[in-house]
């Protein structure tokens, strides 16, 4: 196999783990990502992975040594070469989230415009630092403001030995524009890298415009295989649940949203995945 698809698989095997979840669903992904990994590079390779990412979902190595490792592997890969690639989900390996992911496994809810952008390296890995002008909080305790790092370059990015850094936000992570009214569904926390990325990836980023609310992946397949208390649930609620795809009315959204966070209806089972 090509070192050029052999990176391509690598970066979407990185892609569906670091993808948030449920903490079995979770380990269910590590294992799956390493045993692929090491049929493709050897357990050598597989290990090292396992180390890079104890940081993001949980694990023992030691803080210094997962920072390196992380470092040398986003150094290694090209995000040129998953781009395309779909976003995994928590019900699934591949496809868009749900409004019950979005809100059962966000540590943070926060509506806001977009005030500032920019990129950099921290310890060798790229990203891109949010700053919301915070409109409304949902979930989670923000001032005015509210900043956060997201992996990937803004752009491509000329390092100081002349070589190009093609580590940019891979496609189907949610991307930013200054001004945007968005509503963003946040993944904990990283606890090595301290990055951050939307609940969902582009799923987890609804943007607000002109009275109408739409997630990065168009709403598609946010409102389906969802089941709802009916007792809960008013005409407009039943109108926008029944949303195959396309823009929402944002009032009805956020009513929604905000209803189901404040009375946990995800925690009491009130919302929750339909039984296929």
């Amino acid at each position: 196999m090509k070192i050029k698809e052999k990176l391509k698989q690598f970066g979407i095997l990185v892609i569906r783990l670091i993808w948030p979840g449920r903490a079995s669903k979770g380990a269910q992904r590590l294992g799956i990502m390493i045993v692929g990994l090491g049929l493709m590079y050897g357990v050598s390779q597989a290990s090292e992975l396992q180390k890079a990412l104890a940081g993001v979902i949980g694990g023992n190595a030691s803080a210094e040594s997962q920072t390196e490792t992380a470092k040398n592997l986003f150094q290694k890969t090209s995000t040129a070469d998953v781009a395309s690639q779909t976003a995994p989900t928590s019900n699934g390996l591949v496809g868009p989230a749900n409004i019950v992911d979005l809100i059962g496994e966000s540590d943070l809810i926060v509506r806001g415009l977009v005030k500032e952008l920019s990129d950099g390296f921290e310890n060798g890995v790229p990203y891109t630092q949010v700053t919301v002008k915070v409109t409304e909080s949902l979930r989670g305790q923000f001032g005015d403001e509210y900043t956060f790092r997201q992996f990937g370059l803004l752009q491509p990015k000329k390092m100081e030995n002349g070589k190009v850094n093609l580590n940019v936000t891979p496609d189907g992570w949610s991307k930013y524009t200054k001004g945007e009214d968005v509503m963003l569904f946040l993944y904990k926390q990283a606890s090595i890298t301290k990055l951050r990325t939307t609940t969902g990836l582009g799923q987890g980023k609804v943007v607000m415009k002109g009275g109408n609310a739409e997630s990065q992946f168009g709403n598609s397949g946010l409102f389906e295989n969802v089941d709802v208390d009916q007792t809960l649930v008013n005409d407009r609620d039943k109108r926008l649940l029944a949303t195959k795809k396309g823009a929402v009315n944002t009032e009805s959204f956020m009513s929604f949203v905000r209803k189901a966070v404040k009375s946990k209806w995800v925690e009491g089972g009130k919302l929750r995945h339909a039984k296929k």
